[in-house]
C-alpha cells in the first residue's frame, strides 16, 4: 500500500515532523461486523482499503489528528460478496517542541494525509489482526504502507519509453519455475491464495 505526495508536500510535512514528537495514539471509535461465512466464500480474498485524516486546532502545544480506515474483504466470486467489515478511528497526539510555532496550514494537510496515516497504520493492521481472530476467520495480512514521493510527468514519460533491463541470474535457484508477480504500487488491496490457509 502507497501514499505518494508531492515532492512540495512532503518538504512541507517534513517543517512540521522536525518540530513535533509522537505523544500518544488512541482507539476512538470502531466498528465491526461479520457478513459471511469463510468456508463457504471463494478464496482467494481481497482486502480494498480506505482511509482519511482529519487535522483538529492546536491546544495547548498539541495537535490532534484523526485518522479512519475501513477494511472490507471480498471473496473472488462473479459478484463478489462481503466477508467482513472493519471500521475504526484513532487519535494522534503529536507535542510540539516549541508551543509558540504556529505550523502552514500547508504543512498541517502533508502532514495528517502523510506521517499521521503513516505513524497509525500499524495499530490499524493490528486491531483488524485481532478482531477477525476473534471472529475466527484468517483472512490475508493487511500490506506494509510506505511513503513515496510522486514522480513528475517527464519522469512517468520516461519511464514508460524506457526499456526495462533485466538481470540475468548465474545461479539458477530451486524455485525459478516458480512464476512471481508483483502487486502494482497503486492499487490499495492485498489478496490471498488458499495455500495460506
Amino acid at each position: 500500500m502507497i501514499i505518494s505526495q508531492e515532492h512540495e508536500e512532503l518538504r512541507a510535512a517534513l517543517v512540521l515532523q522536525s518540530k513535533c514528537e509522537l505523544k500518544q495514539i488512541g482507539l476512538r471509535q470502531c466498528h465491526v461486523s461479520l457478513e459471511g461465512s469463510e468456508q463457504t466464500l471463494k478464496k482467494p480474498f481481497s482486502l480494498p482499503v480506505s482511509f482519511n485524516s482529519t487535522a483538529n486546532a492546536i491546544t495547548d502545544g498539541v495537535l490532534r489528528i484523526e485518522v479512519r480506515f475501513q477494511i472490507q474483504c471480498y471473496d473472488s466470486s462473479e459478484t463478489p460478496s462481503l466477508l467482513f467489515n472493519v471500521e475504526c478511528a484513532f487519535d494522534i497526539d503529536y507535542e510540539l517542541d516549541d508551543k509558540t510555532f504556529q505550523p502552514a496550514p500547508e504543512s498541517i494537510a502533508a502532514f495528517k494525509d502523510g506521517t499521521a496515516i503513516f505513524n497509525c497504520w500499524p495499530y490499524a493492521r493490528e486491531f483488524v489482526q485481532s478482531m477477525t481472530g476473534r471472529m475466527g476467520i484468517h483472512p490475508p495480512p493487511l500490506p506494509l504502507l510506505r511513503m513515496v514521493p510522486k514522480k513528475k510527468p517527464e519522469q512517468v514519460a520516461a519511464s514508460a519509453t524506457t526499456p526495462v533491463r533485466r538481470r540475468r541470474r548465474l545461479i539458477p535457484s530451486s524455485d525459478e519455475s516458480q512464476s512471481q508477480t508483483e502487486t502494482p504500487s497503486t492499487t490499495l488491496e492485498t489478496s490471498s491464495s488458499p495455500e495460506n490457509h
